[in-house]
């Protein structure tokens, strides 16, 4: 299971295969170190992105995409627990946040602004789902605003229910639980 989307050219192999491990149950803490890194990296412009430079639309996961959009700089974290059906944080939330925002407030994010995408399983209705990832991805800005003085202006929150599974072989996996932290700010380069 990837536990970053859309990164390469890190500098350390070490990195890459501590976000390239295994399952969410045993997921690790992603240090602050690792969260600006994912941050501040572009995705890689590959044959694919080129060929899709165009002002038509595709199709992507069954939404219609501008075909010439590429990927954010993202990174996932499986660490930031909530108790169940509740947007309500628990003690075991506490160390993946605190790597959060020291990240956030790190001076290579500087004038960035991040959005917080909250992701649920399939395990209830859409719109239960929905709304709870929208409570829980508020729940982390709040958390984060309140905690590590950073600017509301510089976070936003959303939610996407289950509309966007990790898993999408099995939609009540637990890996379909997650939040993604993007930088709306870092706009890739577009190359001929």
């Amino acid at each position: 299971m990837k536990r970053v989307h859309g990164m390469v050219g890190f500098t350390t192999a070490g990195f890459i295969g501590l976000l390239l491990s295994g399952h969410s149950a045993s997921a690790q803490l992603v240090l602050r170190e690792q969260i600006v890194q994912a941050l501040t990296t572009l995705p890689p412009s590959n044959f694919t992105d080129k060929s899709r430079l165009t002002r038509s639309l595709t199709i992507a996961h069954g939404d219609y995409v501008v075909a010439g959009a590429q990927s954010k700089p993202t990174v996932e974290l499986h660490e930031i627990y909530f108790e169940f059906n509740s947007a309500a944080l628990t003690g075991d939330a506490k160390p993946q946040l605190r790597e959060l925002g020291a990240a956030l407030r790190d001076p290579r994010l500087k004038g960035s602004t991040i959005s917080i995408a909250g992701h649920t399983d399939a395990v209830g209705s859409d719109a239960f789902n929905q709304i709870l990832s929208e409570r829980r991805a508020a729940t982390i800005k709040w958390y984060l605003i309140d905690n590590f003085k950073l600017p509301l202006a510089k976070l936003h929150a959303v939610g996407y229910g289950k509309q966007r599974p990790k898993n999408q072989a099995d939609v009540f996996a637990p890996e379909n639980r997650r939040v993604e932290i993007v930088n709306e700010t870092l706009l890739p380069q577009v190359r001929y």
